[in-house]
């Protein structure tokens, strides 16, 4: 994601924007990736136990050309809604609701994608489980959070961590002629993981 490296039109009120969960699972395994649904709750859980690739990809971002042509717009909040957490980190406020994460820009609040480090004390609504070189993360809308302290981190995932879906503001790049998929930061490539479409990170932005 361009860091705010967007054309802000209006100010609009947004509602959090939840994706759809997909198709029922197929229960065949792929390769050395499993997945599994929790009866409980309902919620997706992916077990990789032996990641396809170890090295990461690091490009800078002078290497990459985005797909758009025009800038994307954010998404603006008005001031009018309830009050929103408030977490300070590195002396930043950022502003907290619903899995969406804002910081403040002209009496607004601009939905931005949350830095490496940040701590929240409750998980939000909707998150999938994925365990990676026996480690557990928790996913929602493009961040990765992992159990620290009677709450969660924000962490950067290992390549080879495999999603299902990205933000609506993923950014579409280009690298060396090859099409990877970017959100804060993080490249990923699209699969098909048991007859789904799914994306693995394979790399990250310098």
């Amino acid at each position: 994601m361009k860091n705010l490296k967007t054309i802000l039109i209006g100010v609009f009120t947004i509602t959090s924007i939840t994706l759809s969960a997909q198709n029922q699972q197929n229960n065949r395994n792929h390769n050395t990736v499993s997945k599994k649904t929790e009866a409980k709750n309902d919620k997706r859980t992916i077990t990789v136990t032996q990641p396809s690739r170890n090295e990461a990809k690091k490009i800078n971002t002078s290497q990459i050309k985005y797909r758009k042509d025009k800038p994307e717009v954010v998404a603006v909040r008005s001031t009018n809604k309830p009050k929103m957490d408030v977490i300070n980190y590195n002396n930043k406020n950022y502003y907290y609701d619903s899995g969406n994460y804002y910081r403040r820009y002209n009496n607004n609040y601009v939905k931005i994608a949350p830095p490496s480090g940040l701590r929240v004390k409750v998980l939000p609504q909707g998150y999938i489980s994925i365990s990676i070189n026996n480690r557990k993360y928790f996913y929602f809308e493009g961040v990765y959070y992992s159990p620290s302290n009677n709450g969660y981190i924000i962490e950067t995932p290992p390549v080879g961590t495999i999603v299902y879906a990205l933000p609506a503001d993923y950014e579409k790049v280009e690298i060396n002629g090859e099409i990877y998929y970017e959100y804060n930061g993080i490249l990923y490539e699209r699969i098909r993981y048991n007859g789904e479409r799914a994306y693995e990170v394979v790399g990250y932005l310098d």
